[in-house]
């Protein structure tokens, strides 16, 4: 876990800065890709005292305390994030798919007040979707192990009742609506975009963010797709881990681990199936991280900084590179 946090950690900033390049200026698509990086920072990133609880040998009363009584907001908060993430995917496919099939009215449809508009309503619905979760737990304190604190689920009929209740909209809304209307969209955009001979037809950028976009949902539905078994269970019979047998833990603890996968590995992806990312991201190592260098000896020859932006080519014209100021 503390190695997919770092990878989480360090992508999702590079993908954030990149972002900011001039190439991507005026694509609806990068806002949504930058809220999904700041979501899957955030569901990563939550799960530190986890890893910290996990890793404790001798437990801390004073820690644990802390750590059981502030573990349903931390699930809220990563949960929140979560689904923020799949929605953002959501999102970005269907506006890609407008723009393959309705190339001249894209940009009159998807326009940047859209964009922050739907951003808005988006986080504001997962907000109100994930709260009731913090209203179906309690924590009780128990004398096991020393005194240390135990974790329990209201067993009253009532909050059975939201737990199902909350666990069936999750699957509804988070999962399985999302992932169809993804799959969907993907077999639209790969038959529209290759097999109609399409590909002329869009600018350098355009093309880069299609591929960026049929990366990103594809790798979700590959690794998120499987957590539909394991919320279907919970729904069906109740969080309480006593009422599953042992399949069902370690199918949950598997869904865990490939969620955490898919927010931390976005950035290897884009540079696994995008070649003009590849570019963009050597580009941008090299004129940050090893500047004199850069400067000195061109490392990347002209004809591969071909679409990338102006404002990137003429970097060795000046000795201080004033297009990166604000990055």
């Amino acid at each position: 876990m503390p190695m997919l946090q770092l990878l989480c950690l360090s992508g999702n900033i590079l993908n954030l800065l990149i972002y900011r390049l001039p190439y991507f200026q005026g694509s609806t698509s990068v806002h949504f890709l930058k809220v999904k990086a700041y979501a899957n920072l955030v569901f990563v990133e939550s799960r530190v005292l986890e890893v910290i609880h996990a890793w404790n040998v001798h437990a801390d009363p004073a820690f644990e305390t802390f750590y059981w009584y502030t573990k349903p907001y931390v699930i809220t908060m990563a949960s929140i994030s979560g689904t923020v993430s799949t929605w953002m995917t959501l999102v970005i496919t269907i506006e890609t798919v407008l723009c393959v099939l309705l190339p001249f009215h894209f940009r009159q449809i998807c326009t940047k007040r859209l964009s922050l508009i739907i951003l808005f309503c988006f986080v504001l619905c997962s907000i109100f979707l994930h709260i009731p979760f913090i209203f179906s737990q309690t924590v009780i304190s128990s004398p096991i192990l020393k005194e240390l604190e135990n974790r329990q689920y209201n067993r009253e009929p009532f909050y059975e009742y939201i737990q199902k209740t909350y666990y069936w909209l999750q699957i509804t809304l988070s999962i399985l609506i999302p992932n169809i209307a993804m799959l969907i969209c993907s077999v639209l955009i790969v038959a529209q975009f290759s097999f109609k001979n399409h590909n002329e037809s869009f600018s350098q950028r355009r093309k880069c963010v299609i591929r960026m976009t049929v990366a990103t949902t594809l790798s979700h539905l590959l690794l998120e797709g499987p957590a539909l078994l394991t919320f279907a269970a919970v729904a069906r019979k109740g969080a309480n881990s006593s009422d599953h047998g042992n399949n069902i833990c370690i199918l949950a603890h598997g869904n865990n681990l490939l969620s955490v996968i898919n927010a931390a590995t976005p950035f290897f992806v884009f540079l696994a199936f995008n070649e003009q990312f590849r570019r963009m991201s050597l580009i941008f190592i090299q004129v940050h991280f090893v500047p004199r260098r850069f400067m000195k000896k061109t490392s990347v020859p002209p004809h591969k900084l071909h679409g990338i932006s102006s404002s990137v080519k003429l970097i060795n014209a000046s000795s201080f590179p004033s297009n990166y100021t604000h990055l």
